[in-house]
């Protein structure tokens, strides 16, 4: 379950609680209390209003961008009061909470045309998450896409060594690592496939910042097909080099046998 951290007055937290309703949610009305819980704690999503402990807003974001285990998490910023300076400054908060390091910037007034306005925000929270979990499986599926590079150009360069015992013995090292990491793989395009179909089931999201987020998956999904021809062309490289190492291995066992006979 997703771990939320809602910064806002306490009277207006219950608006952020009920439209995250079924997540992990934890309440900080004060700067000092909400920098206690930054250090001690690692979430997934941390939504802050503009009327936050005064409408200290940006110095949280600050801090978050600053702590050392939220610095990388997504922020969206909240406003839940309808007035006239609200609506008016609207544009500019947006544009300043996102040079800062926003996600994005929601206004509860905004959504208040559509039949259920809680569903709607909601769903935008919910693909912010989303889109934070994509990106994780992203960066795992680099890393183990150079491990088994590297696993390549290793068996590669054995390739030209006589066969032996001992190094079939490395090679059979080298395969279970290879086994692990395609393990992994499965493990992550199983995740991967759970993430996508939680934006399919959001794709109908008539918001104004839906245009946005939509072309984010969109280039995330375009990523995340490159790295499966990637993943394909390296298992056809793998395949290659084991059958090559299985001809490589019976010619030398035969040979290891023959060499036992003479002797």
């Amino acid at each position: 379950m997703p771990k939320i951290l809602i910064a806002d007055t306490p009277e207006r937290a219950v608006t952020l609680e009920r439209i995250l309703n079924g997540h992990d949610c934890i309440v900080v009305s004060t700067m000092n209390s909400a920098e206690k819980r930054l250090k001690a704690e690692t979430f997934d999503l941390i939504v802050a209003a503009i009327h936050f402990d005064d409408s200290q807003m940006f110095e949280l974001i600050r801090a978050i961008r600053k702590s050392d285990k939220n610095a990388d998490k997504p922020i969206i910023c909240f406003c839940s009061r309808d007035t006239a300076m609200s609506r008016l400054i609207h544009e500019s908060l947006e544009q300043s909470t996102k040079a800062l390091g926003a996600w994005m910037y929601l206004a509860e007034h905004s959504y208040n045309v559509f039949q259920n306005p809680d569903a709607e925000l909601r769903r935008v929270m919910e693909r912010c998450l989303t889109e934070t979990s994509r990106n994780d499986i992203q960066h795992q599926r680099i890393v183990i896409e150079r491990q088994r590079a590297d696993l390549q150009k290793l068996r590669v360069l054995l390739e030209v060594q006589e066969w032996t015992p001992s190094l079939q013995e490395y090679l059979d090292g080298l395969q279970r690592d290879l086994e692990l990491l395609l393990k992994e793989i499965t493990r992550l395009h199983a995740a991967a496939d759970i993430e996508g179909a939680s934006v399919v089931t959001s794709r109908d999201l008539n918001d104004r910042v839906s245009f946005q987020v939509t072309t984010t998956e969109n280039n995330m999904t375009s990523t995340e097909e490159r790295q499966s021809a990637t993943e394909t062309s390296q298992s056809a490289g793998e395949e290659k080099l084991s059958a090559s190492e299985d001809v490589k291995e019976a010619e030398g066992l035969r040979k290891h046998l023959e060499a036992l006979e003479k002797n």
